[in-house]
């Protein structure tokens, strides 16, 4: 099927060496399309994915082809007939259409019915138009998430279909097909035999998509990830905090959205750490947020804002006033006092025992000097300069 109007090349041709290579198959009598991720969310408007490439070359003869025009090549998976190819500072993967049918039409509709999802398996060549032969568009168009025939089939295919369906549901469904959601739920099971790794890549994916709160609930209303991870105290809190971001327009956290849902402890939040993938840093931040006990009293003023910005630092006291206003219907109150913390410095003692010590400072009594002067500079708001601190100290002692 060909849609003109849905798709621009320009949102698939983004260099040169993706033109050229299309130009070389041309040349050596293949076709070469686009399908998956590049054509999908080129249609929905999205920031592209990674370009996944489709020919009716046998992976010889792309090599063959690759070989006369002096490109190199490796093949990367021989089982799923797949090659890559360097083209100037850029790789791809190109795959061969496994059918043997002489029919061409017929080769890349055995192709989309190898796919998971109907969203996932339009294509399109260089010249923009689009090849749709599952209703891929129209389900895309009205945020329908389901497989293609055989729910069950398509499932055994690749049990990792199970979390994609669920990704997909998180980033664009809003009509989810109950017989593959069903089909899912009956072969939960499966994902036993999934590497952890790449559950965890999507539970993360999930986590950070528009419609996560609906999928997470699938997800944990059904069960699917019992042998992994237990089910969050609130989801709904995650909406609010959406709701809230989105409202007042700063960029998502995965930091925030786990501590939200989950509200852990520290040990939790080292478990939680591991399961969505997180960096070392963004863990540490997850722990420290909660060690971090804080109420809506520490934000009243300047002082009471300065004194937790020295304690806690700047990310921390950002993400606690945000998940503590999860109910607020006063935004503007919100974004007022988050606009405080955005350009507030965080304090630092300016007073170091070596500057107290070039002073005559005794040494054996240096640390009740510097605990002191710290003790009464955050009690004032941690505003002190160090000359006030060193006239301090000299009242003082």
């Amino acid at each position: 099927m060909f849609h003109p109007e849905y798709i621009d090349p320009k949102k698939l041709i983004t260099n040169g060496d993706i033109l050229k290579l299309f130009q070389l198959v041309e040349k050596h009598g293949g076709v070469l399309r686009f399908v998956g991720g590049a054509v999908r969310d080129a249609i929905a408007g999205i920031e592209r994915s990674d370009i996944d490439l489709v020919t009716d070359m046998s992976p010889a003869e792309f090599s063959d082809m690759c070989l006369d025009e002096g490109l190199k090549c490796v093949p990367i998976g021989i089982q799923f007939f797949t090659t890559g190819v360097i083209i100037g500072d850029n790789f791809f993967k190109v795959t061969s259409l496994s059918s043997d049918d002489e029919n061409s039409k017929d080769e890349w509709k055995k192709d989309a019915a190898k796919r998971d999802l109907t969203i996932n398996a339009v294509y399109a060549d260089d010249k923009g138009n689009v090849f749709d032969y599952y209703n891929g568009i129209k389900d895309l168009e009205q945020g329908n998430i389901k497989f293609i025939g055989s729910p069950q089939e398509t499932i055994e295919a690749d049990y990792i279909r199970i979390m994609r369906f669920f990704r997909f549901c998180a980033m664009f469904g809003k009509n989810i097909d109950p017989k593959s959601l069903k089909a899912c739920i009956d072969n939960k099971d499966l994902l036993h035999k999934v590497s952890l790794e790449k559950i965890k890549e999507e539970l993360f994916k999930i986590l950070m998509a528009p419609y996560a709160v609906t999928s997470l609930k699938l997800i944990f209303d059904n069960g699917i990830l019992d042998f992994l991870i237990a089910p969050p105290k609130s989801i709904d809190n995650l909406g609010k905090l959406c709701v809230l971001v989105d409202k007042i327009g700063i960029s998502k956290s995965v930091i925030r959205r786990i501590f939200v849902m989950f509200e852990p402890d520290t040990k939790r939040a080292g478990r939680l750490a591991d399961i969505f993938r997180l960096t070392r840093d963004q863990k540490e931040h997850l722990i420290e947020l909660c060690k971090a006990r804080l109420s809506l009293n520490d934000f009243k003023n300047d002082v009471s804002i300065n004194q937790i910005l020295f304690k806690f630092g700047k990310e921390i006291c950002i993400d606690k006033w945000l998940c503590l206003n999860l109910d607020t219907v006063d935004v503007s109150s919100v974004t007022s006092t988050l606009n405080t913390l955005y350009k507030k410095s965080v304090p630092i003692f300016p007073l170091t025992g070596k500057y107290l010590l070039s002073l005559g400072a005794d040494a054996k009594l240096l640390g009740l000097y510097l605990d002191s002067l710290k003790k009464d500079w955050y009690e004032n708001g941690c505003v002190a300069s160090r000359d006030e601190l060193v006239q301090k100290y000299r009242e003082i002692f």
